[in-house]
């Protein structure tokens, strides 16, 4: 079982990476000012999601699990 620990740094490294790409590509989206239900909702939703899993995935097979033996 992986720990916070990779939960943890997969949010962190999530932020920054979509904070990247939002930025590169020009993208912005307000919450408070643009509401909820509209398309810039659901592109910021998927690509939290998409980098997310791939950024948690990586990491469990990149970091080595707590109590695990080498060889």
């Amino acid at each position: 079982m992986h720990s916070k620990r990779t939960t943890f740094i997969s949010l962190l490294i999530t932020y920054v990476l979509v904070k990247v790409v939002h930025n590169l590509a020009g993208f912005e989206y307000a919450i408070f000012s643009e509401g909820i239900l509209n398309l810039k909702f659901l592109v910021d939703m998927a690509s939290w999601a998409i980098v997310y899993a791939a950024v948690y995935f990586l990491l469990r097979k990149l970091l080595p699990q707590r109590g695990a033996t080498a060889g």
